[in-house]
């Protein structure tokens, strides 16, 4: 696969918001250039096989970019640890 703009394939594979929970800490994750929240659904692994909900480095099937599976802000990341612990 060859990078890539959004083709709107990942429109198949986009996912609503949990509730009562994160979306990072359901296993969701942010394909920042189709804008879009998918699952492992809707991603692959550098190999190029079918990414599990456990894996990490997702890649977007749609444009092959890497899918944002961490928050970036400090305080969502704060977030994300106590809700992992929590269920921990």
């Amino acid at each position: 696969m060859r990078k890539g703009s959004c083709r709107g394939i990942c429109g198949a594979y986009r996912v609503k918001k949990p509730h009562g929970a994160t979306r990072y800490g359901s296993g969701q994750g942010r394909c920042q250039i189709c804008d879009v929240w998918i699952d492992h659904r809707g991603c692959h692994v550098k190999d190029g096989s079918q990414a599990a909900k456990d894996t990490i480095g997702w890649f977007c099937n749609c444009c092959n970019y890497r899918v944002r599976q961490k928050p970036r802000n400090k305080i969502y990341k704060e977030k994300l640890n106590s809700y992992k612990q929590s269920i921990m």
